[in-house]
């Protein structure tokens, strides 16, 4: 006959469930207009920075507009200061002076549009990340449907799934969770709920829940499933082997090793159980701290027969 103690420890409601792991940041890179690549800074699988350029496109006839216009820009600024000087001569009048200034205005703004048109021929990475496979090359001819590569970021993931709606209540962000996939079954990835979507699947009666799972030695690639648990309620509680239960009907039974005299008696006892663990029970009511609960040899004991104990884990039936 074996006997296990009582104790007490943190434990956790787990809400558990399978979960499709999505890319932190991901954009397919594309050009804005159609035009022809003049050149091509990456390589398939690189990765890059914030503002780095990936690819150029053919802008020489906007450097030779911009060229020009820079050009007619700091003329017309002469210009104006000389007008201003007539003006403060009363060698010129303010019409001539407004006139001037509008043209100057006029000529700065075709100087931006042309900076921001050169500017969308110059693709660069939106944030830093890992580039995917190079689709084009130099000389392609390349339109805004066309996808020049991918780029995503997976340092961290948005790890999607979905909750039974009975579970709506037990579930809020911040709340900490645990992952697991096939593919490092040894491996538990930590991370957070980021947020419960706030409406139910009028046919699946579940909702769904974004968590965001560190990734940061990017082992896990968006796309792959994870077996998923929110840890939830947690709590300290009494906790028992589960061997130790003895069911009779709807009830739930233990025996409880009680001083008797200069000895030990085994008494029967009625438990109310909470959460079940693997190998272990969560005790409601029943049991207090610290008491022994026989785990072996339970068919061999009657509610109050004496036992000695011959070690800390191993009872001898007297």
């Amino acid at each position: 006959m074996r006997t296990a103690e009582v104790v007490q420890e943190s434990v956790a409601t787990p809400i558990e469930a399978l979960g499709t792991a999505r890319a932190w940041e991901h954009v397919a890179v594309r050009a804005s207009e159609t035009e022809r690549i003049t050149r091509i800074h990456f390589e398939s699988g690189q990765r890059v920075k914030t503002g780095e350029i990936l690819v150029e496109l053919s802008h020489g006839e906007e450097k030779a507009e911009l060229a020009g216009a820079r050009a007619s820009l700091e003329r017309h600024r002469r210009d104006l200061e000389r007008l201003q000087r007539l003006v403060r001569d009363k060698l010129a009048t303010r019409e001539q002076l407004d006139a001037a200034e509008t043209l100057v205005a006029e000529t700065r703004a075709r100087v931006q549009a042309l900076e921001a048109q050169i500017e969308d021929r110059i693709i660069r990475a939106p944030f830093s990340g890992q580039l995917g496979l190079r689709n084009v090359s130099v000389g392609s001819l390349v339109s805004p449907s066309e996808e020049i590569t991918t780029l995503q970021d997976i340092r961290q993931l948005k790890l999607d799934f979905t909750v039974p709606e009975r579970q709506m209540p037990a579930v809020e962000g911040g709340m900490p969770i645990r992952a697991v996939s096939r593919a490092y079954p040894e491996r538990v990835f930590q991370g957070e709920v980021m947020i419960a979507e706030a409406r139910v699947d009028t046919q699946t009666r579940a909702f769904t829940v974004r968590a965001r799972l560190d990734n940061a030695d990017e082992l896990l690639k968006p796309g792959m499933m994870l077996a998923v648990t929110i840890v939830s309620d947690q709590r300290e509680a009494l906790t028992i082997p589960e061997a130790a239960l003895i069911p009779l009907a709807d009830n739930q039974w233990v025996y409880v090793l009680e001083p008797a005299g200069e000895g030990l008696v085994a008494r029967k006892r009625q438990v109310k159980l909470g959460q079940r663990y693997p190998g272990k029970v969560e005790v409601l009511e029943g049991l207090s701290r610290g008491e022994r609960v026989v785990t072996r040899g339970t068919l061999h004991l009657q509610d109050g027969k004496p036992v000695v104990e011959q070690s800390a884990e191993e009872l001898t039936q007297r």
